[in-house]
């Protein structure tokens, strides 16, 4: 039996050594790069976009490595609040995976086996809702830890924090795209073989 369920084939290796180049790659060009990408005095967060792309290609476990090494290289080599990096880049994107990530292959199994199947949005949708969701935590926090800390809040702090919303999804349809196929490799006409069902017992 066969499944038009991805039209993309890859190997396990090369899925792996694109991981490990987006968690050294993504960092150095945050630190590197980025700070000389300013619009309105706004940088956009190309390690949110990674993480989105991440949080749809590869699930839930690899994201939440990716972010916790987003966040420590953060905390140490960019520190402000203390903690803070750490925080935010290793649980929003946690969260967010919940929502925004593949189903499990026994969630899809199950689905059809009782016929039940729920529809997904797109890969490219999900990845720029996550994106976007992640950097609107990001700015929420930043702005609440500014008021909180005793300094009058002012519509620039607003404008600044959506200004950083809508670059970095900007930054994330370009990048989605030619990052989602050096994960996948490029999209094969031939039909993937499915696996075999997940059998389910009511007992």
């Amino acid at each position: 039996m066969t499944s038009q369920r991805s039209p993309y084939e890859t190997g396990a290796f090369r899925k792996y050594l694109v991981f490990g180049l987006i968690c050294l790659l993504g960092y150095l060009l945050q630190v590197c790069v980025m700070p000389y990408l300013v619009i309105g005095n706004v940088t956009p967060n190309l390690l949110f976009v990674l993480v989105g792309v991440v949080t749809v290609a590869y699930g839930k476990l690899r994201v939440f490595w990716q972010s916790m090494i987003y966040g420590l290289l953060m905390e140490i080599m960019c520190p402000s609040v203390p903690l803070l990096n750490l925080a935010i880049y290793t649980l929003a994107p946690l969260f967010c995976s919940f929502v925004f990530a593949d189903k499990p292959l026994k969630t899809i199994e199950y689905e059809r086996a009782t016929n039940n199947r729920r529809k997904e949005l797109p890969p490219w949708v999900r990845t720029l809702l996550c994106i976007l969701m992640n950097t609107l935590i990001y700015e929420v926090i930043h702005i609440t830890y500014i008021y909180l800390d005793g300094f009058p809040l002012s519509f620039t702090h607003i404008l600044h924090g959506l200004l950083d919303l809508v670059l970095t999804g900007l930054l994330g349809l370009i990048v989605m795209f030619p990052l989602r196929r050096a994960i996948f490799g490029p999209r094969s006409r031939r039909q993937v073989l499915q696996s075999a069902p997940v059998m389910f017992s009511r007992g």
